[in-house]
């Protein structure tokens, strides 16, 4: 079940930024892309620092004197398919540092995760509020209660309007 699901949302997202990249008719954000651009965000967040896309526990193998183990969630199994993943949600430096994670690695193309601890999980529960919105820069405010009140987060997003279309960039 959390398989079928972490599959549908990926494929919610990657269709709702490609019609948005394709849409965009003017230099402002919609409020359907801050929410995929959001929505993205948190997802790659829990990817980057609660678990991992599914993974085949199975077949690990040791690489760099640690343990790796490939993922096996479709649409996200090499290494460019992650990074095609990132970059349909970030731009520039973002995209770089989500890159350079060490909790993932790229060996012969594929798509690694190690198997460590990665701290609380995030929720879906956010609002945001636009603070900025022109010129093909957009400030979203984004506030997450977190989980039973735990953990809560406000943060700022900065999205810019690339030759792709909407991304977090900052």
């Amino acid at each position: 079940m959390k398989k079928l699901f972490c599959i549908l949302l990926s494929l919610t997202l990657l269709l709702t930024l490609c019609s948005c990249g394709s849409t965009t008719t003017d230099d402002t954000v919609t409020d359907e892309e801050i929410v995929a651009l959001i929505d993205g965000d948190i997802q790659l967040g829990k990817y980057l620092y609660v678990y991992c896309p599914s993974t085949d526990w199975d077949n690990a193998v040791e690489y760099e004197e640690k343990i790796w183990y490939p993922v096996d969630q479709e649409g996200l199994e090499t290494w460019d398919e992650w990074e095609a993943y990132i970059r349909s949600v970030y731009c520039g430096e973002m995209a770089e540092y989500a890159l350079s994670n060490e909790s993932y690695k790229n060996i012969d193309g594929k798509l690694y995760c190690d198997d460590g601890e990665r701290g609380y999980d995030l929720t879906d529960d956010y609002v945001y509020e636009i603070l900025e919105n022109s010129d093909g820069k957009a400030v979203v405010k984004v506030t997450n209660p977190g989980i039973d009140g735990d953990f809560a987060q406000e943060n700022t997003l900065t999205m810019a309007l690339t030759d792709d279309g909407w991304r977090i960039s900052g």
